[in-house]
């Protein structure tokens, strides 16, 4: 009877043995993914917030084997951000293995607007996706300064620095066209004269609104043959100094607008939207001056002792730097 008893308890351990293991084996998948299913990983969250973001969009059913896996490998802290694709039932293990390799579907990569190339070719360099020299150098040949539209991408991993030069162009002229339908009318000498033009006003410019009128200013400095003596011409060559002395008003270089009438050789920047609109429709005015009243906004002025007076007043009444002071 005792040994029937034995049996019998064996197998109910066993059995109860089995089903959990059934259980805890079957926690290790997720549910059914479709394929493409994208899951974004932001980047400064902890494992914590990983697990609790994979439980939310069902890839993982296990949050606290999850984190056991992952403190056992000792990668709780080399999870890597990106948007990972996902398909069929994930295993707790491929899944892990794949966020703390960093095989991602998509890096998402964020340029603002006025980047120039150099601080593209950082920020590729930053995502694994190119080396800094390498864009750099890329950049230059193809004379793409002003051409890499400012924008949100996802680049797909292990994508090349042509691929993503030639999706930011792509990206530039979706707008461009938005903005000019007929640009086919214009001659490439034009199309750069215009960015060229939209790149300074979106270094210069702090508000929307003002970005025609400091478009029209410059147009008119153009016509009459006036240096555009603009700072951001002269940073983009000596970086991006907060206050420019008077040695670096006078050096030697094509893009040293107060040294060198007319246009620069190039963009000094990759403009955004209301710049490149700024350029192709600027404000009909008489300013040919303006100062930064230090708000974001400027003072605008029609002859120099106007300007002289009003540079004179935000000097004496601003703490912040006062640009574009001519």
């Amino acid at each position: 009877m005792m040994r029937i008893l034995l049996i019998c308890l064996t197998i109910v351990v066993g059995l109860g043995i089995a089903i959990f293991s059934a259980k805890y084996h079957a926690s290790l998948y997720g549910d059914y993914q479709l394929p493409g299913t994208l899951v974004e990983i932001p980047k400064n969250v902890n494992a914590q917030q990983v697990a609790n973001l994979l439980f939310e969009k069902k890839i993982i059913k296990n949050t606290k084997a999850f984190l056991k896996i992952l403190n056992r490998k000792s990668a709780d802290r080399k999870i890597k951000s990106g948007i990972y694709e996902f398909s069929g039932k994930p295993y707790i293990y491929d899944v892990i293995d794949k966020i703390v390799q960093g095989k991602v579907a998509y890096i998402k990569v964020v340029f603002y607007e006025g980047i120039t190339c150099h601080e593209i070719a950082k920020i590729l360099e930053q995502e694994g996706i190119a080396s800094s020299d390498e864009f750099i150098e890329f950049a230059r040949k193809q004379n793409l300064e002003g051409f890499l539209f400012p924008d949100t991408y996802q680049f797909p991993y292990g994508i090349s620095k042509e691929a993503v030069a030639r999706r930011m162009i792509e990206r530039f002229w979706e707008i461009f066209n938005q903005i000019q339908p007929k640009n086919s009318e214009l001659s490439q000498e034009e199309i750069k004269k215009i960015v060229t033009i939209a790149s300074i006003v979106e270094k210069e410019a702090e508000i929307n609104s003002e970005r025609p009128i400091i478009a029209g200013v410059f147009y008119n400095r153009l016509k009459k043959k006036m240096p555009l003596q603009s700072c951001a011409t002269i940073k983009y060559v000596i970086g991006n100094k907060k206050n420019l002395t008077m040695s670096d008003l006078k050096i030697d270089s094509p893009y040293n607008t107060y040294r060198y009438k007319g246009l620069p050789p190039g963009p000094i920047c990759n403009p955004g939207k209301e710049s490149l609109k700024a350029a192709l429709y600027p404000t009909k005015t008489p300013y040919l001056f303006f100062v930064s009243k230090g708000d974001g906004t400027h003072y605008f002025s029609t002859t120099y002792l106007e300007h002289l007076n009003a540079k004179s007043f935000y000097t004496a009444n601003t703490y912040t730097e006062t640009e574009n002071v001519r």
